[in-house]
């Protein structure tokens, strides 16, 4: 047990020094703790506390920190070449991870666009979707998180504070809610219809009252919800949203950025349910937890029909990065990851579905591969959410050595995807020791 008031002294000191200069946007959202080392699945910080690190630092440190197969390869080619502008002067570490990443996604992606990170590909997609078809319009989902600058931030839609003050200003998006089974605004399919009433719900009223479909660019999606809840959407879905694209020219997008090189289960999550997108972006597990860097695969349609559209960055895929990426790539063939992910999810079904059978303050338990959450309700026939029982269970969960995600929606737990499933048991364990201290603090 981690002593009762964190954060410990060191870091309140560490933390009251950050504030003292950091934008307050920052300030108020850090961890009471500051951290001294990682290693593996397991934070330390200034004052010798140790947690086991269930949000793997929103999923960018997918293997575990600190690897040494990982950091060597990185630190060598920043010992040769020191940075330097891909998109002036390119290096066969370039070449290799674009040519490898090619291979192992859709047969139909064989483009490669660069970008520092999953919020910088999402903005180039975008560009690039709007280009290949000539159309304006792309829509999103409601609860989606695509980034937080000013396209990625009208894009997404996971809680109205991402976009405050910025959608009014950014024309060209149009939302609909995500596929979510537990909270879906929808009655079942109609007759005669889609099949999906998401999808019911995009021609009958959408396409029919606001927009010309022929208006529309496509559609950008998380195949699972990452922040918004780890939820993934129902197989019915995706057959009818793939017809409906194909019938209207629309080009499909997939936002792997934290779904993608296995988080799922899958090595894309796309794969889950055979669907093949027209264009795939990367962030966050791509550089293994070593390096920044993203990319924007796609069709020749959407990537290699033209040459005008600007994309990434002076610092997207510098040399360095394209080593730590290979490198990733090299350990996804060498180490049982996709396995191991779904041993984690036979787990993590297992105990959270045993933790909502004995707390009727759960609404829902969801394990999608290493994608799990528990959402918390007042009451579960309004499902009306209990914000104040989930951030104090993650408190008490921090408390109990366990550091988890406390999300807009859930309680999110995204642990690495070679964490040992019996340690990530035991977490789950001290998860549900903490709902429960939690619910009995509030008299819930």
């Amino acid at each position: 047990m981690i002593p009762l008031d964190l954060p410990g002294p060191r870091s309140a000191a560490a933390l009251e020094r950050l504030r003292g200069v950091l934008y307050p946007g920052i300030g108020e959202h850090l961890a009471p703790f500051v951290l001294d080392r990682k290693s593996g699945s397991t934070l330390v910080d200034l004052d010798g506390n140790e947690f086991v690190d269930c949000a793997s630092a929103s999923a960018s440190v997918p293997l575990g920190a600190a690897r040494e197969d990982l950091i060597e390869p990185t630190v060598a080619a920043l010992r040769r070449f020191g940075n330097e502008d891909g998109h002036a002067i390119s290096t066969e570490l370039a070449l290799d991870l674009a040519e490898r990443l090619v291979a192992i996604t859709p047969a139909a992606l064989t483009r490669v666009a660069y970008a520092l990170n999953g919020t910088e590909a999402i903005e180039t997609a975008v560009k690039l979707m709007r280009r290949a078809t000539g159309r304006p319009i792309v829509i999103g989902f409601l609860g989606g998180y695509h980034g937080e600058t000013t396209i990625t931030a009208a894009l997404g839609a996971e809680e109205n504070e991402i976009s405050a003050g910025l959608r009014a200003l950014v024309p060209g998006f149009a939302h609909v809610p995500y596929p979510n089974p537990y909270r879906s605004p929808f009655a079942p399919p109609r007759p005669g219809g889609s099949g999906d009433a998401t999808v019911d719900y995009i021609r009958d009223h959408l396409l029919f009252h606001a927009i010309d479909p022929a208006e529309v660019a496509g559609v950008v999606i998380e195949p699972v919800l990452g922040a918004g809840g780890c939820i993934a959407p129902p197989d019915s879905f995706w057959t009818a949203l793939v017809a409906l694209c194909r019938e209207h020219d629309w080009l499909l997008c997939a936002d792997e950025v934290k779904t993608g090189l296995g988080r799922s289960g899958h090595l894309w999550a796309v794969e889950r349910w055979g669907v093949e997108p027209d264009l795939i972006c990367l962030g966050k597990a791509l550089g293994g937890g070593v390096a920044p860097i993203g990319a924007v695969l796609g069709s020749e349609r959407a990537l290699g029909s033209f040459d005008d559209v600007p994309t990434g960055s002076t610092w997207s895929w510098l040399p360095w990065a394209c080593a730590a990426a290979s490198a990733t790539l090299d350990l996804y063939r060498r180490e049982p990851v996709l396995e191991n992910v779904r041993a984690l999810e036979r787990v993590g079904a297992g105990k959270l579905a045993a933790l909502a059978a004995r707390h009727p303050q759960i609404g829902e338990v969801r394990a999608v591969g290493a994608f799990q959450a528990i959402e918390l309700v007042r009451d579960r026939a309004s499902k009306e959410r209990d914000r104040e029982l989930q951030d104090l269970t993650w408190a008490e969960a921090l408390r109990r050595g366990v550091f988890t995600d406390s999300s807009s929606t859930s309680l999110n737990i995204q642990p690495s995807l070679l964490m040992d499933p019996g340690e990530f048991g035991a977490a789950l364990d001290l998860i549900g020791e903490a709902l429960t201290a939690a619910i009995g603090a509030l008299g819930r």
